[in-house]
């Protein structure tokens, strides 16, 4: 089949079979091109959904380039031309290595995982946080001991500090800076145990409010635990690096190699 498929291109002139090659390699550059509208779509999405649809738009791009690249693999092996063939080799060679780079980038887009962090904290998270700190208040205004109301002051501050420190967590691409920020809210938390545990010993009418308080900060807590777990992996940061630096080189690598096809290939009639 494929010696019939050769035999079949080989027997068409030599000039209509040059700028068949000439028309597929300009094709395969638009949709490379095309390709990375669709990569750098999916990287900035804002939902699962959309990320999720152009990540397949741009992995049905690689489809169509593939098969680009057969027909032109079968148009130039036909003619036997080396430096066509080598050339389409250092090409093939490039579009692996940018193939390797998408699966990994595209993968890590549809994970969303910082955008989900920040999603959960900003609602979910926030909702429990308003809950404790309002409790709190409450409380306060029913207290007289000045000394307790500065305890259950200190908690909510602590509590807030600590929700602030996780919204600078989430962008942060820097290992160290997460862990420091997490040591940090740590010992925030500490802070705040200690001040619901003084207010619980203390025999302070309120206890009923406390209750809720504790029942919202232990809901906070759950959610930043999950808030951080998602922040660590750094699908969305780590998709942007990717796509700004080894994207950018493979695709320029893609690019140079195609043009350097393009360079040897030309539509004057060449002897069989």
């Amino acid at each position: 089949m494929a010696l019939a498929l050769a035999v079949g291109c080989s027997s068409e002139p030599a000039t209509v079979r040059q700028m068949r090659k000439e028309r597929l390699i300009e094709t395969i550059r638009q949709k490379l091109l095309e390709s990375v509208e669709a990569e750098k779509s999916a990287v900035l999405a804002t939902t699962d959904e959309e990320s999720q649809a152009l990540a397949l738009e741009a992995t049905n791009f690689e489809t169509d380039i593939n098969k680009l690249r057969g027909e032109l693999r079968q148009l130039i092996v036909a003619d036997e031309r080396r430096g066509e063939i080598e050339n389409l080799d250092a090409f093939d060679i490039a579009w692996a290595k940018l193939e390797r780079v998408d699966e990994r980038l595209l993968a890590l887009a549809v994970e969303n995982t910082n955008l989900k962090a920040t999603r959960l904290l900003s609602r979910e998270g926030a909702a429990a946080l308003n809950r404790f700190v309002d409790e709190l208040m409450g409380m306060q205004r029913t207290l007289t001991e000045p000394e307790m109301i500065r305890t259950l002051a200190r908690a909510s501050v602590a509590a807030l500090r600590s929700q602030s420190l996780l919204f600078v967590h989430i962008p942060s691409a820097d290992d160290a800076e997460m862990t420091r920020l997490e040591q940090q809210m740590h010992d925030l938390n500490g802070e705040v145990e200690r001040c619901l545990s003084t207010a619980r010993e203390s025999g302070q009418p309120g206890l009923e409010q406390l209750a809720s308080a504790s029942e919202a900060w232990s809901e906070y807590q759950r959610l930043a635990a999950e808030v951080v777990r998602l922040s660590r992996q750094n699908s969305n940061v780590i998709s942007t690096d990717v796509s700004v630096h080894e994207k950018r080189q493979a695709m320029k690598a893609c690019l140079s190699a195609l043009s350097a096809l393009s360079a040897v290939v030309d539509v004057r009639p060449h002897a069989r």
